[in-house]
C-alpha cells in the first residue's frame, strides 16, 4: 500500500504513517489542485502507485471508485461529505474521518466574537487606530468611552442551538464566565446536558430567553433556515447573535431587519451567504455587525488533530483493532 496525502498533515503523523507504508504528500493548499473529476484523479493515483487516499478537499465519487482499486480512505472532515460512503462500504473500503477535529477552534473563536461584540473590542481598537489627536478634549473621550460602554458575560443566559462537540465546548467556556446556559437540540439526550450542567429547552424557549445566542448545527437539509423570520422575530428584544456554523441556517433578510431595526443589538458573523466575504457585503457595513472570514477551524492545532485521528484509524485498522473514527461501520462487520 502507498499513501496520497492532499490533505494537510502534521509533519510528525506523516513521519508516523511514513512507518506504516510509503507516502506521497501534495498539500492541496500548496498545490492550488482540488480534484473533483474521478478520472484526473485516478491518473495521479495510477502515477504515483497509490491504493490509499487521505484528503480533506478531494471528491471521491463512484467514478474514481471504479477506475482505481482503492485499499482505505481517509478524510479530514468532522461529517465525509466529500465520499461516497455507500459505494466505499458495498466494495469493503474502510473511510475513516475525523470528528471535532475544529471544536477546540470554533468554540475559542465564538467566544471571542461574543466578547468582542459585549465589550465593542472591534470599535475600541478601530479608535486607538484612528487619525485622531494625540491628546484628544475630555468630551471627545467621554463621547468615545459612552459609545463603547458594553456588558459583561457573567450572568447572561447564552443560548446554544446545537449542542454537539462545538456546541459542549462553547457551553463550558462560557460557563466558566459565569453565564447560564440554556440549549436546544433534538438529538441530544437529556443526560448529556444534566451532565453538562445545561438546561435543556423548546428551540421557542431559547430564542425568547437567550441573551446572546450561538448557532452550531451542521450544514444539513433540515438544518436550513432554521432561523426564519418567525424564529428571528421571536428573539429576545435587544439579544446578541453568533453564527460561527453555516450561514444557510439563518434568513439573511430576516436577520438583516432585525439588526437595522434595533430587535437585535449586534451580531457577529465567521459565515455569511456569499462568500468569500466581501468588504461591501450589507452585513459587513453594518456598524453593530463584526465579520470573519469562515476562519472558525483556521487553527493549526486543527491540523495536529486531523492527522492523528488518521493515522490512528489506520494504525488500528491495520493491526485489526476496529478505528474509534469509522465513518462506515458496516465494513468493519464484513470484516469480521
Amino acid at each position: 500500500m502507498k499513501a496520497f496525502v492532499t490533505a494537510p498533515f502534521a509533519a510528525a503523523q506523516l513521519d508516523r504513517l511514513r512507518k506504516i507504508m510509503p507516502v506521497h504528500h501534495e498539500d492541496w493548499r500548496e498545490s492550488k489542485n482540488i480534484f473533483f473529476d474521478g478520472a484526473a484523479f485516478a491518473d495521479r493515483l495510477r502515477q504515483e502507485g497509490c491504493d490509499v487516499i487521505i484528503t480533506e478537499a478531494d471528491e471521491i465519487r463512484k467514478e474514481l471508485l471504479d477506475l482505481v482499486d482503492i485499499k482505505m480512505i481517509g478524510t479530514c472532515r468532522g461529517t465525509p461529505v466529500n465520499v461516497d460512503i455507500e459505494v466505499a462500504a458495498s466494495r469493503g473500503i474502510p473511510v475513516f474521518h475525523t470528528p471535532a477535529r475544529n471544536a477546540e477552534a470554533v468554540a475559542d473563536l465564538t467566544l471571542c466574537l461574543m466578547l468582542m461584540i459585549l465589550r465593542h473590542v472591534h470599535s475600541a481598537i478601530a479608535w486607538v487606530k484612528s487619525d485622531r489627536p494625540a491628546r484628544p478634549d475630555a468630551n471627545e473621550f467621554i463621547t468615545m468611552y459612552d459609545a463603547m460602554m458594553g456588558i459583561e458575560l457573567h450572568g447572561r443566559k447564552v443560548g446554544l442551538i446545537g449542542f454537539g462537540a462545538i456546541g459542549q465546548r462553547v457551553a463550558r467556556r462560557v460557563q466558566a464566565f459565569g453565564a447560564e446556559v440554556i440549549a436546544y437540540d433534538p438529538h441530544v439526550s437529556a443526560s448529556v446536558l444534566q451532565a453538562s450542567g445545561v438546561r435543556g429547552e423548546e428551540l421557542r424557549a431559547v430564542l425568547q430567553e437567550s441573551d446572546i445566542l450561538s448557532l452550531h448545527v451542521p450544514d444539513l437539509p433540515e438544518t436550513k433556515n432554521l432561523l426564519g423570520p418567525d424564529e428571528i422575530a421571536h428573539m429576545k428584544p435587544g439579544a446578541y447573535f453568533v453564527n460561527t456554523a453555516r450561514a444557510a441556517s439563518v434568513d439573511a433578510d430576516a436577520l438583516y431587519a432585525a439588526l437595522t431595526s434595533g430587535h437585535l443589538t449586534a451580531a457577529a458573523l465567521d459565515v455569511v451567504w456569499d462568500e468569500p466575504v466581501r468588504a461591501d457585503d450589507r452585513f459587513v457595513v453594518l456598524p453593530n455587525v463584526i465579520a470573519t472570514p469562515h476562519i472558525g477551524g483556521a487553527s493549526r492545532d486543527v491540523i495536529t488533530h486531523q492527522s492523528e485521528m488518521i493515522v490512528d484509524s489506520i494504525e488500528a485498522w491495520l493491526r485489526g483493532d476496529r478505528p474509534a473514527h469509522l465513518a462506515n461501520p458496516s465494513v468493519w462487520d464484513h470484516r469480521r
